[in-house]
C-alpha cells in the first residue's frame, strides 16, 4: 500500500479532508503544506518519512515499525 492510499484511509476514519489535515498540520510545523501541494506529494509518492510523521501526528498518530511474525 502506498503513502496516498494510507493517509486516505486514515482521513477517512477520522472524518475529515486533506484541505483539514493540511490546516492542523500547518498549525505547528515551520513548513507549511497546501492542499494542492499534499496531494502532489501523495500522488507522485514524494512524501519524506519525516513528513508522514508530522502529518499522523496532526491527526493523533504514531508511525511505528513492527517486526513481522515469522511463519
Amino acid at each position: 500500500m502506498s503513502a496516498y492510499e494510507d493517509i486516505k484511509i486514515l482521513l477517512l476514519k477520522e472524518c475529515i479532508t486533506v484541505k483539514k489535515l493540511v490546516q492542523l498540520y500547518n498549525m505547528n510545523n515551520e513548513h507549511k503544506f497546501t492542499p494542492d501541494g499534499l496531494s502532489k506529494k501523495l500522488r507522485f509518492n514524494t512524501l519524506r518519512y519525516d513528513e508522514a510523521k508530522k502529518l499522523a501526528d496532526s491527526i493523533g498518530y504514531d508511525l511505528i515499525f513492527k517486526k513481522r511474525k515469522l511463519s
